[in-house]
């Protein structure tokens, strides 16, 4: 919930949105969470984090940033990956929570 409440920190600008999308959105997040049980690569990444002190990226990770750190800074960078975000970018299965090699 407090990601939500902070989207405007986050983001750099106002992202107020109505309640009934605030609940939608909350309760997306919340039940898709890593830590929600039914997440098969969220607990790996969360291997040995205490909630308490989990990072707000999954980029920051250790096991994130492990498995990453032989990718370039030039390949960070290119147009088509825009960002350590976009894991589609590598990853042709990310969007159903498969991360292997391609």
């Amino acid at each position: 919930r407090d990601q939500v409440d902070r989207l405007d920190a986050v983001l750099g600008h106002d992202a107020v949105v109505d309640a009934a999308t605030a609940e939608k959105i909350t309760r997306y997040l919340t039940e898709n969470a890593g830590d929600t049980g039914g997440q098969r690569y969220g607990r790996k990444l969360l291997k040995g984090i205490s909630p308490e002190n989990a990072p707000l990226r999954i980029t920051e990770l250790p096991r994130w940033v492990r498995e990453h750190r032989e990718v370039s800074a030039a390949e960070w960078k290119k147009k088509e990956v825009g960002s350590k975000a976009n894991c589609t970018a590598c990853h042709a299965d990310a969007e159903r929570g498969y991360y292997e090699d391609d």
